[in-house]
């Protein structure tokens, strides 16, 4: 642990922006980053309103004020201490060319589970984990002119919904930092919510990008699965997991989608044939694009989008209205419905054939495929010159991760030794699959057990992202229920967004997110969807991040207390 504890000094003394180690930002801009969306951006830059360096300044200043200092958002583990030169570059590359690439000066912070060859990729805890290259979708960021400003802290090994990792402490929620940021993309959540970055890249094996997304009030888009190349990324569950957007603005996730599918013949895309286990890679972009229909997202946006649609409700999912924070998600959701049928759909109820069991009766993978793919992942690279652990084994043994992970660490080294022998695990790989997919494509297309229709079909299947609202800082959300489960079992896309807000357990505005559920590979219908209830509504409030948002708990002197790696290890302030 010691290893980890020296470099964690090195990253929070060299985690500020790189001021004094550049020149000044050149001239002053009336153009404010806060909630920005890409276009923004990229118009103020064609307007000469304001260049990539002084926008990028003031990124890596908020993040110093906000993250570092203040109410010490602890949304990040690491900062990019290239980024200003990296943004110097971009204007010298538009003073000659003058064209913008798609993501041209856009501030990204990745999940810090995503490889990145210049910064280490901890997972929250791996302190000397550098790999030699970037995840295949880092690649295309920086290929498309986007700057990583930095890696998201996480909940550690993306284990959970807290968001707290040994490197990281414990992420704030944006929008009042007496409650939580949802998990496992805290840090990611938090980071674009308060405007620290524009967009940023969580993963998800069963809710990472949704949860943080609906409580931190953002657009997050879980895709289908075998759409993005899982290359370069830590594994919890391969069969299970990908990475998606996470934004403030619909069509910067679509934005964001362009860039980051495509193609990847790296053994470790997890882009195969089939949904199932046992299907071949995917080898060759015709093949991709045959197979999963890829297409410009931001040409399909639709403002109209609702017109004509048909949207199937699944009240089973909306909780049982035993909690105010679960009658308030209700109020809300309603409403919802009520404003899409307005934007002119035919919104109805719909019955998922045995919801419960599909539900209950399926695990996630995570216990039986962790061990194993983390020593996969560890093994890619040599050890020569970062001296990183090799394997899951000496992670375990190394004790280099929160106290609570203890029992996650003793459980996935149990039941991932011989899991081609474990019934549990054969049921999960082999029937889940069929049977959940079947189950949600009854419900889509509207027929009976024997495929009859028992009306039109559906364009899109909703229900609220989770059943509560965001936990008291350190622990959960207060529900995140089973809906999480739906797209990683089924392999198909879900997007959550905001549709309202509640200040029923707290002095300041709470966002509630809606889930929208897709057919595979439908991300541009979800994305449509969005956008039109987007621009219809203008659903997302910005956060006002101030010292007033602080409990009095947090507060001494007027500034919070400062989380010591001490207390954090000891797990004293996680649930």
């Amino acid at each position: 642990m010691k290893k980890s504890l020296f470099l964690l000094v090195l990253f929070l003394s060299g985690c500020g922006s790189d001021d004094d180690n550049s020149k000044e930002a050149g001239g002053a801009s009336s153009f404010d980053i806060v909630g920005a969306s890409i276009s923004d951006i990229h118009n103020a830059i064609l307007n000469s309103e304001t260049t990539c360096e002084i926008i990028i300044q003031e990124q890596l200043d908020r993040i110093e004020s906000l993250d570092r200092q203040g109410p010490e958002l602890n949304s990040l583990i690491q900062v990019n201490e290239n980024a200003l030169s990296e943004a110097i570059a971009l204007d010298d590359k538009f003073e000659e060319t003058g064209e913008l690439d798609a993501m041209h000066c856009v501030a990204v912070t990745l999940k810090d589970n995503v490889n990145t060859k210049d910064m280490p990729t901890t997972g929250g805890a791996l302190a000397f984990n550098q790999p030699d290259d970037d995840a295949y979708i880092t690649r295309k960021i920086r290929e498309a002119d986007g700057i990583i400003i930095g890696k998201a802290n996480l909940h550690e090994y993306a284990f959970g919904y807290t968001g707290g990792s040994l490197l990281g402490g414990i992420p704030r929620n944006a929008y009042d930092l007496s409650k939580g940021p949802g998990g496992s993309s805290s840090g990611t959540g938090t980071s674009v919510a308060s405007s620290l970055a524009v967009v940023g890249i969580g993963t998800d094996t069963g809710g990472s990008i949704r949860v943080p997304s609906s409580v931190q009030g953002l657009i997050g888009l879980r895709p289908s699965m075998r759409l993005v190349s899982q290359d370069g990324i830590m594994p919890l569950a391969p069969f299970q997991d990908t990475a998606g957007p996470m934004c403030k603005k619909v069509a910067d996730c679509a934005v964001f989608l362009n860039v980051i599918t495509g193609y990847d013949s790296s053994t470790y895309s997890g882009q195969r044939e089939e949904f199932a286990i046992d299907s071949p890679l995917m080898t060759n972009e015709l093949q991709y694009q045959v197979e999963t229909g890829v297409k410009d997202y931001s040409e399909n946006l639709d403002a109209n989008a609702f017109q004509g649609a048909r949207v199937g409700v699944i009240r089973e999912l909306f909780g049982d209205g035993d909690s105010v924070e679960n009658l308030e998600v209700q109020r809300i959701m309603n409403a919802a419905i009520e404003n899409m049928k307005l934007l002119g759909a035919s919104v109805e109820d719909v019955t998922v054939p045995e919801l419960e069991d599909t539900l209950n009766n399926f695990v996630s993978l995570s216990r039986y495929e962790f061990s194993y793919s983390l020593t996969d992942y560890l093994s890619s690279w040599s050890s020569v010159s970062d001296l990183h652990y090799r394997s899951f084994d000496e992670v375990y043994s190394s004790g280099e991760y929160l106290e609570r992970s203890e029992g996650s660490f003793s459980f996935y080294a149990l039941l991932g030794e011989d899991r081609w022998n474990d019934e549990t695990y054969l049921k999960n790989v082999y029937e889940r699959p069929t049977i959940v997919r079947e189950r949600f494509t009854r419900a889509f297309d509207n027929t009976d057990v024997f495929g009859d229709r028992i009306g039109l079909g559906y364009d899109i299947l909703i229900y609220p992202s989770i059943t509560g609202l965001a936990g008291s800082y350190g622990s959960s959300p207060t529900s995140s229920g089973s809906a999480n489960r739906i797209s990683p079992f089924t392999g198909f896309p879900a997007l959550t967004m905001p549709v309202g807000y509640s200040s029923i357990e707290s002095e300041l505005p709470l966002p509630v997110g809606m889930e929208m559920l897709g057919r595979e590979f439908s991300e541009a219908e979800l994305l449509s969807f969005a956008y039109a209830y987007e621009q219809a509504y203008q659903p997302r409030i910005e956060p006002t991040l101030t010292s007033d948002m602080l409990p009095p708990s947090l507060v001494e002197e007027g500034t919070a207390k400062s989380l010591t790696i001490e207390n954090v290890y000891e797990g004293s302030n996680f649930n």
